[in-house]
């Protein structure tokens, strides 16, 4: 078996001095490591383990690392799985760590699995003994178009909401949403205070989607209509309440950002090249680079999480009232001079 692993930064460019104390545990003193790539390539290098064969590709930024990709084989299928498993988690921390010191994301076989654990990532990649997946119920793209999945999911924009505007008055914090940059912290700091992780022991199924690659459900959780859609779309981590409010607060951000940047209109996400992220999805497009509304708000609900579930080793920005504002003034400037 082979997949593809990485982690892509989230806002700045990934730490370099970080990727290379990291992969040095690995890779040692390589030489191609420690030198420098100039704009446009990439170093590639590699990693032999008795059981994992390995490709890393280092792509450079304006200051840092662009992107981290590896490319991971498993030499000898037919061998017990534990062994993969054992020589899997020393590939896979490193690609955690680098993810939480820089702030980036992790992606397993271009799946966000951004603050799951290191059994939850390795549960992903592992065969089992008899070198098959785990058991896990297979699923593809819900019936119809994505033309159609996008009417149905702006449709449902006047639901969220209304949701969105009961549950903040009914928690005491009535909120003004009327599409300014004004009404986005008084949300966000309401936000912050109501996303909440789902207990880490609660039971999940792993699933599969047509092209092979998995991704973790909670079992008998109630899910937005946009979950396991794609493998982004499947932020686990949260509880129910808080995957409504992703859902809700999202369309919302999006929904300001297409009035202060008419030129941006919803439109169903096609990449000019295989393995795009968004493919499919619905998208805000027109100028500059497509804005998918969930994968978007993800970042600064990552804070949060970061915030309930910190590690010690590597202390985590706080999240403030101030983050989805910024993001809107961010994306708003990098549009109206794209």
């Amino acid at each position: 078996m082979s997949l593809t692993m990485g982690v892509v930064p989230s806002g700045t460019e990934l730490s370099r001095a970080t990727l290379v104390a990291l992969l040095s545990r690995l890779l040692g003193e390589d030489p191609d490591l420690h030198t420098r790539v100039p704009a446009g390539e990439y170093a590639e290098l590699f990693w032999d383990g008795e059981r994992i064969s390995t490709q890393w590709f280092v792509y450079p930024g304006e200051t840092g690392v662009g992107q981290l990709e590896v490319e991971v084989w498993d030499s000898f299928p037919s061998r017990p799985a534990s062994a993969y498993r054992d020589e899997a988690a020393r590939i896979v921390e490193v690609l955690r760590e680098l993810a939480e010191a820089s702030g980036g994301r992790l992606i397993v076989e271009e799946g966000d699995v951004t603050g799951a654990s290191l059994d939850e990532v390795l549960d992903l990649i592992s065969p089992t003994e008899n070198g098959k997946p785990s058991a896990a119920v297979e699923t593809g793209t819900p019936a119809g178009s994505d033309e159609d999945y996008l009417l149905r999911y702006l449709a449902a924009g006047d639901d969220r909401l209304t949701w969105l505007r009961d549950h903040a008055a009914a928690t005491g914090s009535p909120l003004r949403l009327d599409y300014s940059r004004d009404s986005l912290v008084p949300l966000w700091n309401w936000a912050i205070g109501r996303l909440q992780p789902r207990p880490a022991d609660a039971p999940k199924e792993k699933v599969f989607l047509a092209n092979g690659s998995a991704f973790l459900r909670p079992e008998g959780a109630v899910f937005p209509m946009w979950y396991g859609r794609s493998l982004l779309l499947a932020p686990h981590v949260w509880s129910d309440e808080s995957l409504a409010l992703i859902d809700a607060v999202s369309f919302y951000a999006a929904e300001c950002l297409r009035r202060a940047v008419p030129d941006l209109t919803w439109q169903v996400a096609h990449g000019q090249h295989r393995g795009y992220l968004h493919e499919g999805q619905p998208i805000l497009a027109g100028r500059g680079h497509d804005v998918e509304p969930i994968t978007s708000l993800m970042p600064l609900a990552g804070k949060v999480y970061h915030a309930r579930n910190p590690d010690p080793a590597h202390p985590p920005t706080p999240p403030t009232a101030e983050d989805l504002r910024n993001w809107f003034d961010t994306t708003v400037a990098q549009h109206r001079s794209g």
